[in-house]
């Protein structure tokens, strides 16, 4: 279950200036304070959403909202609300959203980079995630001569691309002791082009 909601953290003020009750008539005993309001889920704050000032008597405990204040106090409230900041806190959520897509976004970058090198400079046990047929499977090389490659095909097929990792941890010695052989320019068709006879390039690990 996903817990979320809203929470306020009441802000004090960093202007200094006080003024009288006009509810209980006590000298310099009103003083401003904020109400930021945020998101959050599981209690973590994920992004703010108000901040609305208040004045509050330190002796008769009277709160008044801006629409409630005089004139004076009203125009000092929104001045003193500019100097008074949201902390940061209250945008935890959105930095590990950020931090989040950026590691997606150097993963995507960081894979796509080390394939390029795979299929420049490939190597056995290499290993190449295969689409054929509307099934996937797993290659392996087993052996390079010259600009020939030659594969292990693992003897099981999955009809899902996520049930090939399944396929990598429960069944990783399943390979056929037949090899299949691909020219370079083969493997980089099977890379580059989704409707090659030969089938489609997925990804490509190395351990």
């Amino acid at each position: 279950m996903i817990i979320f909601g809203t929470k306020t953290k009441i802000l004090k003020s960093k202007d200094s200036t006080t003024y009288d009750c006009e509810n209980c008539n006590s000298k310099g005993s009103v003083t401003f304070s904020f109400m930021a309001r945020y998101f959050h889920i599981f209690w973590i704050p994920i992004f703010p959403i108000s901040k609305k000032g208040i004045s509050q008597c330190s002796h008769c405990k009277q709160v008044l909202y801006a629409n409630e204040m005089n004139p004076r106090m009203k125009q000092d409230c929104a001045s003193a609300s500019t100097n008074t900041k949201i902390p940061i806190t209250h945008y935890f959520g959105l930095f590990i959203i950020e931090l989040f897509f950026c590691l997606v976004i150097f993963s995507i970058v960081k894979n796509s980079i080390d394939e390029t090198k795979f299929l420049a400079t490939p190597q056995v046990d290499d290993l190449y995630k295969i689409e054929k047929n509307d099934a996937y499977t797993l290659y392996k090389i087993a052996e390079i001569k010259g600009d020939t490659l030659f594969f292990k095909m693992h003897s099981m097929a999955v009809r899902k691309y996520t049930g090939l990792n399944n396929l990598k941890k429960k069944y990783k010695n399943d390979y056929s002791d037949e090899t299949i052989k691909f020219t370079k320019d083969q493997i980089k068709s099977m890379k580059s082009d989704s409707k090659s006879d030969f089938g489609k390039i997925y990804s490509i690990e190395r351990d």
